[in-house]
């Protein structure tokens, strides 16, 4: 059995979905330049470089304060994290509706409505989120603007059984697995920035003493704080351990609705079923747009 693959999904997905990965890089560069550049003012203020009558680590101090400050601006103005929340709310959006839609299940039901009626509430539902992006414009990612592809239809048009199949390993095994591998992913990097902090710390806490003895110079305990505190700042941004329990929360969910011994034979008993499991698949995704805005 073939899947429904990804670039058949409705262009509104595709679209936000690039938005937001665009949306994310934007806003993860930009607070690395912003963190580096305030450690960079840090270090290049514990240290005299002079040529002339000239200071070159003042210059590189005051330098790197610009650099921190341009891009606090642009982080305050243009905000790419907006795109970047925004557009995968959307995309998200779009894709538990196209789920639905395919197989059937609510609002998008086989029993009594028909495929005209379902087709209009879908394209009603995708105008819905379109209007609700706002501050940036949602690019196609090619010629095509379908929101209906040849391939959904073909999957909603299938029987029951093949429709739960497709249902099974196309949506709930494979958001399963997603989940699962990015809880891992964050649980490693929580785990590695913790160690790294304490570290980092701990050789704060040395060269501290080390220059409280007189045995250097060089203020190292400031830059070693410098670093950590540019390190939480980036966790902050990162979230790797709330993440890391919202998502083996939500891979568990899935684990059990894909588990079921038996999936309901009605298609309004079906309906109902890919309702609950759409809650299940979005609900942590939904708490962690809350928790970023």
């Amino acid at each position: 059995m073939e899947l429904l693959s990804e670039r058949e999904f409705p262009s509104l997905y595709l679209a936000a979905d690039r938005s937001a990965q665009v949306g994310q890089r934007r806003y993860l560069r930009a607070s690395r330049l912003r963190l580096a550049a305030l450690v960079a003012a840090t270090a290049f203020g514990l240290v005299t470089l002079a040529v002339g009558r000239v200071d070159l680590a003042g210059v590189g101090g005051a330098a790197a304060l610009g650099i921190a400050i341009v891009v606090e601006v642009y982080l305050l103005t243009v905000r790419p994290e907006r795109q970047w929340y925004d557009g995968r709310a959307a995309a998200e959006s779009a894709k538990t509706l196209a789920w639905r839609y395919v197989v059937g299940g609510q609002p998008f039901g086989k029993a009594g409505a028909s495929e005209r009626e379902a087709d209009k509430v879908l394209l009603s539902r995708m105008r819905e989120i379109t209007r609700s992006v706002d501050g940036f414009a949602l690019v196609p990612v090619s010629d095509s603007d379908a929101q209906i592809s040849a391939g959904m239809r073909e999957v909603r048009a299938l029987p029951l059984t093949d429709r739960q199949e497709h249902y099974r390993q196309g949506r709930i095994r494979d958001q399963q697995a997603w989940y699962a591998s990015k809880a891992a992913f964050n649980e490693r990097r929580s785990s590695q920035w913790a160690v790294s902090l304490a570290v980092l710390e701990a050789l704060g806490l040395v060269a501290a003493v080390l220059r409280a003895a007189g045995v250097v110079a060089i203020d190292w305990a400031a830059i070693a704080g410098a670093l950590a505190a540019a390190g939480v700042a980036w966790l902050q941004t990162k979230q790797h351990q709330p993440l890391a329990n919202a998502y083996a929360i939500a891979a568990q969910e899935l684990a059990d609705v894909a588990s079921q011994p038996e999936w309901p034979d009605s298609e309004e008993g079906w309906a109902h079923f890919v309702d609950e499991a759409e809650e299940a698949v979005s609900r942590e995704h939904t708490l962690w747009c809350a928790s970023r805005a």
